[in-house]
């Protein structure tokens, strides 16, 4: 046991971009490139808005890498990270009172976000392959959905990965109830074999959200949205106009259009990758054999089934006083949801591999004594 009085606790709670070999290198020469640019007063000083001509093009040619071909830069905006955009984005497309549709288990801050909106979010049955798309019809049926929040690739928090056939029948489900669909692919650049976007099957439906916290770094509040339309684009903004909390910071735009247009980003997407795949290895080796891990493979975390008698309280106390932090599965769950037979262990919060491999022999201990 690994005593929580004498040791830190080794944190497997919260997931981002892994430190890769020559990130530093990398961002020490895009700040310097902003701090060398005549335009350093204004980058500083004013308002980004959503993103210059210049950041947007960059943006633009890093997401082809997901959607296939650039989106149209008067169709994009950048912004100031995910929460922010999906506040803008609740607000807009769904009144108060309305309710919008989310996987039963999605990403934890959703059904805060719908809070500050005062909507409701109603849980989507899911399986191995994701969202099933006859729950989301049957509650289309039910309820006028003002949209439908969808985490496809390497979905959080159970790492599955949705095949292009359910993706296109969901699209299906949207196009016959005309359900604006959210289209959150944090999780894009960084998955081997992901299947296309469904902004690439529907994009005439489709609000897609790139966030850089997981390729790049949480610390740069960035992310880049891509409307269904022109039009749709300039009827989210019109009323909105002055509303900065969501513009993107100048110097983060700055540094990351640098790291596109020198290939640093790609670089450090691929380091990721690399990173990403050994935690992968470590976490097959410790959990793999007792058959209670879900993993893409790709996945910053690993979701695990707790064999019967655990259940997700006691799980994470003895976790505890055997030196790892977990967090409770329920901050994954949307309203009228139970979830207390699995838990979710990231792969990337502790610092070393090392530590990554003491946490995870801690948890197989406890889930082999099943007391």
């Amino acid at each position: 046991m690994y005593g929580a009085e004498t040791t830190a606790p080794i944190d497997m709670t919260r997931t981002w971009a892994p430190e890769v070999p020559a990130f530093r290198e990398h961002v020490e020469r895009s700040l310097l490139a902003a701090a060398r640019a005549p335009d350093l007063a204004s980058t500083i000083q004013r308002h980004r808005f959503h993103g210059s001509a210049r950041d947007k093009q960059a943006a633009a040619d890093w997401l082809s890498k997901r959607l296939g071909a650039p989106p149209t830069p008067t169709r994009l905006l950048v912004t100031g990270g995910t929460q922010n955009t999906l506040v803008v984005l609740f607000s807009r497309l769904a009144a108060e009172g309305a309710a919008i549709a989310a996987e039963k288990l999605t990403y934890a801050a959703i059904g805060q976000l719908a809070m500050l909106g005062r909507i409701r979010v109603l849980p989507v049955d899911i399986d191995e392959d994701g969202m099933c798309d006859d729950s989301l019809e049957a509650l289309c049926k039910a309820h006028n959905l003002a949209a439908v929040y969808i985490n496809p690739t390497g979905h959080n928090p159970t790492t599955s990965m949705m095949s292009l056939r359910r993706r296109q029948s969901l699209v299906r489900v949207a196009r016959k109830y005309a359900l604006p669909i959210i289209e959150d692919d944090v999780h894009g650049l960084i998955t081997k074999n992901a299947p296309p976007p469904l902004a690439s099957i529907a994009p005439d439906l489709t609000w897609y959200l790139m966030s850089v916290s997981k390729c790049l770094g949480i610390g740069l509040r960035t992310a880049y949205l891509i409307a269904p339309s022109d039009d749709s684009l300039a009827d989210l903004l019109r009323p909105i106009p002055s509303v900065s909390s969501w513009f993107v910071p100048g110097l983060s735009a700055a540094i990351i259009t640098y790291l596109i247009e020198s290939g640093a980003a790609s670089q450090i997407v691929g380091e990721i990758s690399k990173e990403i795949a050994a935690r992968q290895d470590i976490a097959q080796e410790m959990l793999g054999h007792l058959g209670v891990m879900h993993t893409n493979k790709s996945s910053l975390h690993v979701w695990i089934d707790l064999p019967s008698p655990w259940t997700a309280e006691p799980f994470i106390r003895a976790a505890r006083l055997n030196g790892v932090s977990l967090r409770h599965p329920r901050v994954f769950a949307t309203p009228g949801v139970n979830v207390e037979h699995n838990i979710r262990a990231s792969l990337i919060a502790p610092t070393t591999h090392e530590d990554l491999r003491r946490g995870l022999s801690a948890l197989a201990d406890l889930l082999v004594s099943r007391t």
